[in-house]
């Protein structure tokens, strides 16, 4: 049965990770998004799942460690934002054409210098050509269910593609605006 509750957007992805259980998840903090791997590592420390988390020293880092573990069969997943998207663009088109089937949280955030907290899509349309199914998600609802289809899609014989979940607030990643949905409050539906 579902259980209904208030739940920011970050908060919504972590309990979608939290029922996924993945293999590993490297991560390197960046705003909006570092609330999503201090989640899982909250439910990885308090015992609810098993991931082995990584703490990495960049975002290349991160996808660099997450290539590898998926390379190895693990099941594997990430979280970013704007410039760390950035950093890891190197990298996606080394997952794309390798056709691992991991994820990405990317929460929007502006590319910008010398700094810009405010959400537009400039990262996730960087990586558009990079081989990645892009998905977005209007509210906190739709991250959740989004990500836990994630797997389902990427995994699928004849996909075998790494997908990214965007979080957004209007418009295959999974994706969410981080203005709207990381930090508002909506009730959602989870198992």
């Amino acid at each position: 049965m579902a259980i209904r509750e208030r739940l920011s957007g970050n908060e919504a992805v972590a309990h979608a990770i939290k029922q996924i259980n993945p293999d590993v998840m490297p991560a390197f903090p960046i705003t909006p998004s570092t609330e999503i791997p201090q989640f899982v590592s909250t439910f990885i420390s308090n015992g609810e799942i098993d991931t082995e988390f990584i703490p990495v020293e960049s975002e290349h880092s991160a996808m660099s460690a997450a290539i590898g573990a998926e390379a190895a069969g693990c099941r594997t997943l990430t979280a970013t934002s704007s410039c760390g998207m950035a950093l890891m663009w190197e990298e996606l088109y080394v997952a794309a054409s390798n056709r691992l089937p991991l994820a990405l949280a990317l929460v929007n955030r502006a590319l910008s210098g010398p700094i810009n907290i405010n959400c537009d899509h400039s990262d996730s349309m960087g990586a558009r050509d990079t081989g990645w199914l892009q998905i977005y998600a209007e509210n906190n609802q739709e991250a959740y269910d989004n990500f836990v289809q994630a797997y389902r899609i990427s995994e699928h014989k004849d996909v075998r593609l790494p997908i990214m979940r965007k979080t957004i607030r209007k418009p295959m990643i999974t994706l969410f605006r981080h203005i709207q949905s990381p930090k508002v409050l909506e009730s959602i539906y989870r198992s």
